[in-house]
Order: structure tokens, then sequence, then C-alpha cells
């Protein structure tokens, strides 16, 4: 099956797996009133104060694959469509976004239920793509996804703290005396 197939398929998988783990964690979770282009699929709201933030929010763009790449240094890797790439890269979003890539089995089961539980099989991590430099490709980029940015309450707390909260706004450089 085609990776672009799957992602098509899994889509909403990814999405909903995001939310329970969110909610799992007593964040609040939902679907950004954004349409496709604007790369966020989940938002993801801490309920209190984090770094002088009342409710830190982060949007998340989600990609659920059953090519995700073990890579040598133990992170994940990921080749993401070059459209996304410059939407996350952006460094102007009034909210922070973030990619989570969700590694699934192509065959065999997702979702496992328990008498304990349900369990979510898979595994994935999330990264900032804001400010980094534009890609040379011209159809996807091959992104490094840190195995220390995980999709459970550490990894998302951090997620909040970094990408959620308050930060400075670039102000353009004036030379008082170049203008006219």
């Amino acid at each position: 099956m085609r990776e672009q197939d799957q992602n098509t398929q899994q889509g909403d998988f990814g999405e909903a797996w995001l939310e329970a783990v969110a909610a799992g964690c007593g964040l609040l979770h939902g679907r950004p009133t954004t349409v496709d282009l604007q790369k966020a699929d989940v938002q993801i709201v801490y309920p209190g104060t984090e770094l002088g933030t009342y409710y830190p929010t982060v949007n998340v763009q989600v990609k659920t694959t059953i090519r995700l790449r073990q890579l040598a240094s133990g992170d994940f890797g990921y080749d993401l469509d070059l459209e996304t790439y410059d939407a996350l890269r952006r460094t102007d979003h009034a909210v922070g976004r973030v990619l989570a890539v969700i590694g699934v089995s192509e065959e065999g089961e997702n979702v496992r239920l328990h008498s304990e539980g349900t369990l979510l099989c898979g595994r994935g991590a999330w990264v900032s793509l804001e400010g980094i430099e534009p890609s040379r490709n011209r159809t996807s980029q091959a992104i490094r996804l840190p195995a220390t940015n995980t999709l459970d309450q550490p990894g998302l707390h951090r997620m909040l703290k970094a990408h959620g909260t308050r930060r400075s706004t670039p102000v353009p450089r004036i030379d008082i005396w170049e203008q006219s």
C-alpha cells in the first residue's frame, strides 16, 4: 500500500490516538476550527498556568504511517511532504505548531481490548520544525523525531511547555537614520 494511501486511511486513527492520550493525561483536546491547509489536526491545551501562560496551547499535525524508521541514534525518521514541512517551519503562527508521527503495524491490530483496558499498539514521537531551513527537495523532506519527545504525559507536557507558552514577538530592525 502506498504511504499516502496509508496516511489517508489511518489519519483519523492517529488523531484519535493523540486525543485519547491527551485525555488520559488530563489535557484538554479537540479539533481546531481550521482547514487542513493550516496543518493542524488536534489542539492540545494544558488547563492551568505554565511559565506564566494561562492555558498553554499547541496545534498538532498528526501523521500515521507504516514506515516510521528507527534510526541508529534511537530517534525516528519520517519523510514529510513538502507542503506540510513548509507550513510547520513557519515562525509566525499565533499558536505553536508541532508534528506528531505515529508508527503502526501494516498487519495486525493497532488497538487491543483487554479486561484491564484498551491498548494502543504502535510508537511515535513529536518534533517542532519551527524556524528550520527550507528544503532543497521537491516533494518531501526527511524529518528526525527525537525518541525523547514521547507521546505520553511527560512528552505532551514538555511539548506544551516548549511550544505552547508565550514567547517574544520578533521586532523588525529599523534604522531611523535611513528613513525618508
